[in-house]
């Protein structure tokens, strides 16, 4: 396989103005400085297009106590290796299987977590070995032509498997090269911190969403040449929200790339001087759109999560609370994984905002609606965990009405504002708009104005009538409006809070919400909003209320991204027109994102043309082919991508 650095033409429409980062809500403090970030937001209709799976994405959950495992146990015992493995075969089984998945001869990518390098498996920081360990297994059982890779590229500089004292040994993770009960499977472990000669540049381009990075990361190249690639994290709270399947893809963007630890691009001696591979990462920050970025490279086709131990409040064993959930998730689509796995811990998938993400880019479904929970289900299995902090992800899409000028938000710009329902791209209005933080940011949208009056409206759906609580924050005055009734009201300026400020009643159904703002402050213009469930426990406070989605009338619920279907047929090839006479534009499907050949042969089997060979992203593409000098009649174009294959016959007149 050709692994010289792949650039596509970047297409993407970069907006460079300035915002602030992720906001920490909490009661008591005010937020820190913001930081500088190079794109504030993006049309709703720049993202792919959303459509609904034509049947339900399967997400297994088997906990220890499940009645069908042969040896089910206590969900408060620590379960042995036997019932580990019990309940990661019964979860694969339930969800399908591998069939569509692994084939004879792949190469198959394990993708693990390991993050602390003084902490045991099964602690709940690194995941655990016997997970690792029974997975290996169960795919060797399925098809054992086939060689295995348990990937990882940590944070840490030793994380070298064949150095003692390194992650990996400390995780216990290098005696499965010598186990016996692993015997005759083709095994092996990769640093993804390996060497800068085994990285390859992916550009995402118009598909990508970090514009830090100008949409583009570098990763092993083995990530790319694996046939099979499946995400093996450890459940547990992050700053992001949660580490799951999709979080997991941090540990792809190599350090000896992007710095000892990534966040700060430290050389690997420890100096405080940046990397000399990538000098300009002095500070870089690993958030929500990496992680898509990143889950969009890996193309993950497969997630099994040990949710065996977990951690609350911290990634970390040595900060973070340990939560035995003993249970083993499941299943396809990473993003609905994720969706289950947030709900396990008592947190509305939205809320984490890189999952709400990764189906807007359609890597997957996070609609309750349209993913099917097989085995246990989530009210039986769930435990509340305590967040890193007490923060909201706040409602990021809005409607926004043209500016009007004024200096008092007491004066109504719009007829009955408080009852007015506007539609996109109607009488001033925006088109739906994604902001890519939680702070909307209206001094970057309304072009640095002061001395205006703007309103932002969306809807929501709540599951039923129910009390809840307005959280939100601003910096200036502020009036709120849920279905016509004002349910907060500020004339003042104050200092950007993320705090509880009211409670209000919804009715289930659909609700309106409305946010008129004022803008006398210039470039402190932003406002952040959620809709909280009622949480009397401090440590628990500051979720959105389960089931409330919010949307707008172009993009109303359910919304939910194509799921990730692994069949030979997916792949699909077609040109137009056809017949043609000198040009004619191929248009091409991938169920995953890998380099794609596309080739032009005559009917003896020669070869014409070479139109790519290129990395592609899974998802529909098209490229065009002018001829030259060719006699008319029959030619074949063939598509190859992975172990995927498509021919077809075209006619040149």
């Amino acid at each position: 396989m050709n692994t010289k650095k792949i650039k596509k033409k970047i297409t993407y429409y970069a907006i460079a103005i300035i915002a602030f980062s992720a906001i920490c809500w909490d009661m008591a403090t005010s937020l820190q400085t913001a930081a500088i970030n190079e794109d504030t937001y993006k049309n709703e209709s720049e993202f792919d297009a959303i459509t609904a799976p034509t049947t339900p994405v399967k997400v297994a959950v088997v906990p220890s106590d499940y009645a069908d495992l042969a040896n089910p146990v206590s969900r408060t015992i620590k379960p042995s290796y036997e019932q580990i493995e019990g309940m990661v075969r019964k979860a694969i089984e339930l969800q399908g299987g591998f069939d569509g998945v692994i084939e004879k001869g792949d190469e198959v990518m394990l993708k693990v977590n390991l993050v602390g390098g003084n902490s045991p498996s099964g602690q709940g920081e690194n995941t655990d070995v016997n997970v690792v360990k029974a997975l290996i297994k169960t795919i060797y059982d399925f098809q054992n032509d086939v060689k295995i890779i348990v990937a990882e590229g940590t944070a840490r500089v030793n994380d070298d498997p064949t150095v003692s004292g390194s992650v990996w040994h400390n995780s216990g993770y290098v005696p499965l090269l010598t186990d016996p009960y692993l015997d005759s499977i083709n095994l092996s472990f990769l640093n993804l911190n390996q060497s800068i000669g085994d990285l390859i540049e992916i550009d995402l381009g118009e598909k990508g969403t970090a514009a830090p990075h100008d949409f583009a990361f570098n990763v092993h190249k083995k990530e790319v040449e694996a046939d099979v690639y499946i995400s093996v994290p450890v459940l547990k709270i992050h700053s992001p929200g949660i580490t799951n399947a999709l979080k997991n893809q941090i540990g792809t963007a190599p350090g000896c790339y992007y710095g000892y630890n990534k966040a700060k691009g430290r050389e690997k001696d420890g100096s405080s001087t940046p990397s000399k591979i990538h000098p300009s990462f002095d500070r870089q920050d690993w958030s929500e759109e990496e992680i898509v970025d990143l889950s969009n490279i890996a193309g993950i086709d497969f997630v099994v999560v040990d949710a065996v131990m977990c951690l609350e409040k911290s990634k970390s064993a040595s900060s973070g609370i340990q939560l035995r959930m003993n249970t083993i998730v499941a299943g396809y689509d990473p993003v609905a994984v994720d969706h289950v796995c947030a709900r396990l811990f008592g947190i509305n998938p939205d809320n984490i905002v890189h999952i709400f993400l990764a189906e807007k880019v359609g890597l997957g479904t996070n609609n309750s609606e349209h993913i099917e929970v097989v085995g246990a289900s989530i009210e039986s299995t769930m435990k509340k965990a305590e967040k890193s902090s007490r923060f909201v992800g706040a409602n990021r899409i809005w409607l926004l009405s043209p500016a009007f000028e004024g200096t008092t938000i007491t004066e109504e710009f719009i007829t009955n504002e408080k009852d007015y329902i506007p539609q996109a791209l109607k009488d001033g209005w925006s088109e739906p708009v994604f902001f890519f933080d939680d702070q909307i940011n209206l001094h970057s949208y309304y072009n640095g104005k002061s001395g205006i009056v703007t309103y932002a409206f969306t809807k929501f759906y709540s599951p039923a009538d129910t009390q809840a609580e307005l959280w939100l924050g601003r910096q200036e005055a502020m009036y709120v409006y849920i279905n016509g009734e004002k349910v907060y009201s500020e004339t003042s300026n104050e200092d950007f809070f993320g705090r509880n400020e009211a409670t209000i009643s919804l009715k289930e159904g659909e609700n309106t919400l409305m946010v008129k703002t004022l803008n006398n402050i210039s470039n402190a213009y932003t406002f952040a909003l959620d809709i909280c469930e009622v949480e009397p426990d401090s440590k628990y406070d500051g979720n959105r209320l389960p089931g409330l989605k919010f949307y707008t009338d172009t993009f109303a619920v359910p919304t939910v991204s194509v799921p990730i279907v692994h069949s030979n047929n997916q792949i699909q090839l077609e040109n137009y027109p056809n017949p043609f006479t000198n040009f004619t534009t191929f248009k091409f499907s991938l169920p995953k994102s890998s380099i794609a050949k596309i080739n032009i042969y005559d009917l003896n089997g020669k070869l014409i043309k070479n139109l790519t060979t290129e990395y592609f992203i899974a998802g529909t593409h098209e490229i065009g082919w002018q001829t030259e000098n060719l006699k008319s009649g029959y030619y074949i174009c063939t598509l190859n991508a992975g172990k995927y294959s498509k021919s077809i016959k075209i006619l040149l007149e």
